[in-house]
Parts: C-alpha cells; sequence; structure tokens
C-alpha cells in the first residue's frame, strides 16, 4: 500500500527501536478491590501557585487491588508532585520517568513507546530461538530461519562484500572500486536499474509499483512518486544548508569513504585514497543538486495535486532517459505483462519532478550515476557484509544520531525476519504473549469514543449541516481492525498466504533476502489484477504502533500496543482513556484532519465539504500550524515545522479531547467516580486522566536525533504533544485549577475538532 496514505500516532521507526490481562466492559468497581473510603479537603496539585485554590469537600474510595497498585508503582516511577503541573505539565507528569530512564547506548531515544518496543523485541527474540517445539506452520519454520541465518555472524564476517561485488561484475562493475574494468560504453540506465530493482528492490531516484486508485479505492493502479537520498526519506534539508549540518554532512562523507575503501579491499584490489575521497564527493554534489529538485514533503499535503491520472505511454514523455516498459517488463511477474503492454492508467505524483530528474540524469556523467546506484544498491547489504561495516556504519550513526554503540545483532535480525513475513512473526507473537479478550474491551472503547466524536459533531458550530452529516458517516462507517486477523491463527490460511515463498536448508541469509524481496514483488503486483479488499489488515500484530488509512478509512491497534502504558484492563479506566483512549481518539481524528478530510467514507478522494465550511476548517488548521511553529525545542536552534507536523497536530488534539469527553461519559454512567490510586489519593479522576496522557509521551532524545525529527518527522516531539495539547484543552486547565495566563493556560488556544 502506498506508505504516502498510512498515518503513523508514533516516532519515525528508523531511530526508535505483551501481556494484556483483559476483562470485559464492566462498572469501575473492581469485583477484587478492597477499597478505603476517605473524606479529605482536597486542593489542586498545583500548591505552588500563586492564586488561591477554593478547597472542596469530597469523599472518595482508594482502590487496592492489583490492577490499582500496579497503577500506583506505574505513577511513582514517572510523576514529580513537586513540580508545578500548570507551568510544564509534561515536566510534572515525565520528569521522574525521564530521569530514570536515560537513553541506552545503543538507542537514539527512550520513550514509554521505546521500551515497549523493546519489550516486544525481547519476546521475539525468545520465540524466534525456541527450539524445543517444530513449528506446525510452514512459514513460521521460513521466519525462524531468517532470524537464524541472520545471527550466522561468522559467516558475514568470513565472506564480507565478496558476494555483493561478485553479483556487481555480472551488472558491468562498479566504477568507483572496479575502476578501469568499467566501460561508459556498456552505460544502460535502463538496464542497471533492472538489475537493483530485480535483485534488491532498490529505484533510487524514484518510487513505483502497485497502489490503491485514490480516486477509486476498488482497485489498484501503478503509481509513480519522486525518490529519496542516500540519508533517507525527506532529509532535503541536510544538503541545502550543509553549513549548518555541516557535522553531518561531514559523518556521511566520512561514512560513504570508508565503506568504499573497504569494498575496494575486499574485491582484493589496490585502495586510492585521493581516487575515492574525488569519487564520493562527486557523489555529494549530484545529491546536493537533486535534493534542489526534490518536493517538501510538507508541501505534499493537497492529495488531488498529488493525483495525476496519466497512461504508461506518458512516462516516456517526462522521463525519456528510462526505458520504462522494459524496466517493468524485467521486473515484474509474466502474470502482468499483458496488464503493462496494454498502456494502462497509471498515478504520477510529481510529473514536474520527473522532467527535472530527467534533465538532472542526463546531465551528469554516466560514471557518476553508476556509482551513486551502486552505492545505494549495496547499502542494501548492510546486515550481510559483516562486522567492521557495522562499525564503520556506527561511526556514522553516533555523529548523525548520537547513538554510543551499535545494538545487539538480535534486534537487527528480529526486525529483519518479523519486517519479511510480518504476518507469521505477528502469528508467533499472538499465540504467546496476547490475551484475545483485549480486542473486546478496545472495540468497547472506540465505541465510546466513536459517541463522543459524535457528540462533539452535533455541538460543533461552524460546519454547515450537509458536511457535518457526512462526516458523521465517515466516522460511523470507519473499519476498525483490533489485535490481529484471524487467519493468522490457522496454520494452513498462514501458509497459504506465503504460497510461492521457499527456503531451502542450505539457503544464505542474502538469498532469503533476495527470496522474500522476489514474493513480495510478485505478490504485489498480481494484485494489479484484483480486486483490493479493504478489511484487510494494514499491520502486523508484532508492533507497538497505531494507523489510520485515509483509502480505506479504516484505524488499526494491533496486539502489540494493547498494552501498558497504553492499556491495562486492570488499571483506574482514567488511564486507560488517557492512554489507549487518547489514541484511538488520535486515529479517529486523523479521517478529519487536513489530509484525511480530502478522503470518504470508503476512502475515495473527494471533495464533500461545503466551500464556507472548508475556509474555517483551514482557518482553524492555520492556527493549528502557527501555534506549533512558534514553539522551540531545547537542545537545538529549531522549531517544530507547524505545517509539515499539522495533521499529527490536529490528531493529538482532537484525540484527547474525544478521550476526555468519552471518559466523563463512561463516570456519568457507572457512579461518577472511580476509586483513586494509593499513594495518589490527591489527583482527581480527570487530573488522571490527563496524566495518563502524558505518560505515552514520557521520553528523551539525543539532540542529533532531535534535529533530524524536526526536520523529517510529520509528529511534534514528545514535550510538544503534551504541552502544547492539554494547554489547548480547557478542561485541563480547569481540573488543575491553572490560574489565567499560566503556560498551561493560555489566553488563546486553537481548536479544530
Amino acid at each position: 500500500m502506498d506508505p504516502r496514505v498510512v498515518l503513523l500516532i508514533t516516532l519515525y521507526a528508523v531511530l526508535l527501536g505483551g501481556t494484556v490481562s483483559a476483562l470485559p466492559r464492566v462498572p469501575f468497581v473492581n469485583d477484587d478491590a478492597n477499597k478505603t473510603t476517605t473524606t479529605a479537603t482536597e486542593t489542586s496539585t498545583e500548591a505552588t501557585t500563586a492564586e488561591a485554590v477554593t478547597e472542596e469537600k469530597q469523599t472518595y474510595t482508594v482502590g487496592d487491588s492489583e490492577g490499582y497498585q500496579e497503577a500506583s508503582r506505574l505513577l511513582q516511577k514517572s510523576l514529580n508532585l513537586t513540580l508545578d503541573p500548570c507551568d510544564d505539565f509534561f515536566e510534572y507528569a515525565c520528569r521522574a520517568w525521564v530521569d530514570s530512564h536515560p537513553i541506552p547506548d545503543d538507542l537514539t531515544s527512550y520513550s514509554q513507546f521505546t521500551a515497549t518496543r523493546e519489550k516486544v523485541l525481547a519476546e521475539m527474540k525468545k520465540l524466534y530461538e525456541d527450539n524445543s517445539v517444530t513449528p506446525t506452520s510452514k512459514s513460521i519454520g521460513l521466519v525462524k530461519q531468517i532470524y537464524r541465518s541472520c545471527m550466522d555472524t561468522e559467516t558475514h564476517n568470513a565472506v564480507g562484500a565478496r558476494d555483493l561485488l561478485d553479483k556487481i561484475k555480472t551488472y558491468g562493475y562498479w566504477p568507483m572500486v572496479h575502476n578501469e574494468l568499467w566501460r561508459e560504453n556498456s552505460f544502460d540506465l535502463t538496464k542497471l536499474l533492472s538489475n537493483t530493482i530485480q535483485s534488491r528492490d532498490v529505484s533510487v531516484f524514484f518510487d513505483y509499483g502497485p497502489a490503491e486508485d485514490s480516486r477509486n479505492v476498488s482497485r489498484r493502479l501503478l503509481s509513480f512518486d519522486q525518490g529519496s537520498l542516500g540519508l533517507g526519506y525527506s532529509t532535503r534539508d541536510y544538503y541545502l544548508d550543509d553549513k549548518k549540518y555541516e557535522k553531518q554532512m561531514k559523518a556521511y562523507r566520512k561514512y560513504t569513504i570508508g565503506k568504499i575503501r573497504y569494498y575496494t579491499q575486499d574485491a582484493g584490489l589496490t585502495v586510492n585514497e585521493t581516487k575515492i575521497e574525488s569519487d564520493v564527493d562527486e557523489i555529494i554534489a549530484f545529491e546536493k543538486k537533486w535534493a534542489a529538485i526534490l518536493v517538501a514533503e510538507e508541501n505534499r499535503r493537497n492529495y488531488t495535486k498529488l493525483y495525476n491520472v496519466r497512461q504508461f505511454e506518458d512516462l516516456k514523455k517526462y522521463m525519456p532517459i528510462i526505458d520504462w516498459k522494459k524496466l517493468t517488463i524485467s521486473t515484474t511477474p509474466y502474470l502482468v505483462h499483458s496488464y503493462l503492454k496494454s498502456n494502462p492508467t497509471i498515478i504520477i505524483s510529481e510529473i514536474e519532478y520527473f522532467e527535472k530528474m530527467n534533465e538532472l540524469l542526463q546531465d551528469t556523467d554516466p560514471r557518476i550515476v553508476t556509482n551513486y546506484i551502486l552505492l545505494r544498491w549495496a547499502g542494501s547489504w548492510s546486515q550481510e557484509i559483516g562486522k567492521k561495516y557495522e562499525d564503520l556504519q556506527q561511526e556514522f550513526a553516533f555523529q548523525m544520531y548520537g547513538r554510543k554503540q551499535r545494538q545487539p545483532r538480535w534486534k537487527d535480525c528480529v526486525s529483519s525476519a518479523g519486517g519479511k513475513l510480518s504476518y507469521a512473526s505477528g502469528s508467533m507473537y499472538v499465540r504467546k504473549y496476547f490475551d484475545g479478550n483485549a480486542k473486546n474491551t478496545t472495540l468497547d472503547m472506540i465505541s465510546d469514543l466513536q459517541e463522543a466524536f459524535r457528540n462533539m459533531m452535533h455541538a460543533n458550530d461552524w460546519m454547515d449541516a450537509e458536511t457535518k452529516k457526512f462526516a458523521l458517516v465517515k466516522g460511523n462507517e470507519m473499519l476498525k481492525q483490533i489485535g490481529y486477523p484471524d487467519f493468522i491463527l490457522n496454520d494452513e490460511k498462514l501458509d497459504d498466504w506465503y504460497k510461492g515463498f521457499d527456503g531451502s536448508p542450505e539457503d544464505t541469509f542474502s538469498q532469503l533476502v533476495e527470496k522474500s524481496i522476489q514474493w513480495r514483488n510478485n505478490f504485489y503486483y498480481r494484485r494489479l489484477l484484483e480486486p483490493v479488499n479493504r478489511h484487510e489488515f494494514i499491520s502486523s500484530a508484532a508492533v507497538v504502533n497505531a494507523f489510520y488509512s485515509p483509502t480505506r478509512n479504516a484505524i488499526a491497534f494491533p496486539a502489540g500496543i494493547l498494552q501498558q502504558p497504553f492499556f491495562d484492563a486492570r488499571f483506574p479506566k482514567a488511564l486507560n482513556y488517557g492512554g489507549i483512549g487518547a489514541v484511538i481518539g488520535h486515529e479517529i481524528t486523523h479521517g478529519f484532519d487536513d489530509t484525511g478530510r480530502q478522503f470518504d467514507n470508503v476512502g475515495n478522494l473527494r471533495d464533500w465539504w461545503d466551500n464556507t465550511t472548508s475556509a474555517k476548517f483551514t482557518e482553524r488548521a492555520q492556527c493549528i500550524i502557527e501555534q506549533y511553529a512558534d514553539v522551540p525545542l531545547k537542545g537545538t536552534d529549531l522549531r517544530i515545522n507547524g505545517k509539515l507536523t499539522q495533521g499529527e497536530n490536529i490528531a493529538d488534539n482532537g484525540g484527547v479531547k474525544q478521550a476526555f469527553k468519552a471518559y466523563k461519559s463512561f463516570l456519568e454512567k457507572n457512579g461518577g467516580q472511580e476509586p483513586r490510586i494509593p499513594q495518589f489519593e490527591s489527583l482527581s479522576n480527570e487530573q488522571l486522566f490527563f496524566v495518563g496522557y502524558a505518560q505515552v509521551w514520557c521520553g528523551a532524545k539525543t539532540p542529533e536525533t532531535k534535529t533530524l525529527l524536526l526536520l523529517t518527522d510529520p509528529h511534534s516531539p514528545e514535550t510538544a504533544r503534551v504541552n502544547t495539547v492539554l494547554s489547548n484543552q480547557p478542561e485541563f486547565a480547569e481540573a488543575f485549577k491553572c490560574p489565567a495566563g499560566s503556560p498551561m493556560n493560555p489566553n488563546k488556544r486553537c481548536v479544530v475538532w
């Protein structure tokens, strides 16, 4: 599926690194809780504020069930009650957690999200390494084989890059390594890209493949889009301002030179340092020119502008340097060749980019182009060529991301194996660690959040009646994917999904990697001829994440996220609604953020907004853009990119608002009050809700990673996801009795939903 239309609530995955005991929905009084009744004079927890607080007599109970005791232990690790919640709520709710959880040396950030991901990684490691039982599923056996072959570091170290270099010889040699063996008169850009795509799915200058047709999501079309630079997705700013980011660009240059040196040594050839440095400088100069023609992600939020319908033959008009028919025929299964030869309808997201890229490639020495393509292709072997390359990568990661040491090999291998057979790995996780009852509990909470959304929509005073009516329809018809798809627990159905992906006991890790790529390629291209199943899950179960897909109008909550600190059925409902409830509300709101609102109730790209109402939405979204753009980030000289992050910010603000209303509704239906948490009796139910929300975002990043994410990530930093979001909620200020004009109760707020 087109990655541009899957919106994530979590941090940038490349930088980050459970058992859930669930019960049916019950009133807030736990049957197993022994409670004590307390009459107290309660004051606001921000006792340090200047204004006096009106004391109020209140009777409440204190829960002492295991769930409440566990919740107390969780909060003891996080809160610093001596701080003023009205000044900086992130510090109040998270300071103790951040202080007691320094960033591990092998990570670049550490948060509640990361900690949960690390837990799931460790659990998957146990499953992959458990040889006590022979898997009854062929695909589960295969994912374990991939893990074992990945962990065979003795072979990787012994072989180094020799297999990689042998394959390059069949492509016509690598100028910066093989020098005079490469011949310019043999340069064939289409053939070279065909080889790198077919073997490793490395297309470099453009991305293409089957994607749902945004105007008719019952079918798929071939979609073509701009590619990404060597430093990664959306990193153009590093190249365009190499003075400001001199440290990072120097590290990139040094890393690239070091790799070419090792490749040359592994090829058994003489290292010419001067030539290598010159070749690398040419590559970086080429990338700088490329960065200048890439469209910034913040300017790619209007999907109508990205939906440019053309015919396949039009590609040669925009980028004639490529023989597109030859390229696609050579990299796709035979089954779709007649389809490709029929001049099918396609989507080109950035037509002008393709025209400019064609000019750049025509104006660039073929030797530089060849060097660069093969450098990117060789990068796809990073886990397969031995320790010296990994050590080199660690030196780069320290300068670029602030990572102090290379992460254990097993983490790489867990991620690699799971990424290649995600349903198989998810099946293993669910069978061992997930309580299926959590599905029903989560569905109940989704119903509560959808009801809160409907109530918010009915109370909305800036939308016209027809637009509001359709928004309610879209909200009601949102698909819900909870935990995992049922078929993954059936060995026969699971193996049928991976039909055609076969591994032999003698396969090396590299061979298994390429088999997985070829299987995936064949699988997805065949789907050009099949109707779309909107109900197909969009995520593996073993993922700590949540998703919204505009082209499905679907929200997804994998099994991995349905655990602490986001959710625990034994916890007070305040924590669950503040945690997973706000996550659910966030995903629902994505259907109505600046990009999600462009799609209708079944996921089709369609404008269903009245012009006046649309203008009012834009005005409200602009308030969010400007508000966040004014937020500086400690440790950098940068501010949040309000335009890039607006969708996630709208979802954050709307999500917590929905969750709070849903929680208040729950209280009204169940007696008006929950027991309080031992040792935190001073926190009212409402205050505890906001504390629960903040827990999700407790964490810290290295300065280098802060910079990277501010430039590239559509999510705001954790501090803003707490403070800026909650400062927009009058209910927060009321709960903590924050004085007007204080940081958490500002005079101006921004509200979209």
